[in-house]
């Protein structure tokens, strides 16, 4: 497996996971039936990570909206002094 830094140990399973798929693409000899298992592997992690994706997006939209609010109070605040 590759060396992980910190902020990559949060994805560490999909990095395993990817580890894996390039393993099975140097394969020569691979029946067409552990194939088709590995690509259901590989499509239900990639959905599970598609989703958390999108998670970690809102929630970066929602701190940046907040963020955004705040600055507009603190210039607010600073009109009236």
């Amino acid at each position: 497996m590759t060396e992980l830094n910190e902020s990559k140990k949060i994805f560490k399973e999909y990095y395993q996971i990817l580890d894996k798929a390039n393993q099975i693409k140097k394969e020569t000899d691979i029946s067409q039936r552990s194939l088709m298992i590995e690509y259901m592997q590989l499509a239900e992690s990639f959905e599970k990570l598609l989703t958390t994706s999108v998670r970690i997006a809102k929630m970066g939209d929602k701190a940046q909206q907040k963020l955004l609010k705040f600055k507009e109070l603190m210039d607010t605040l600073k009109n009236f002094e």
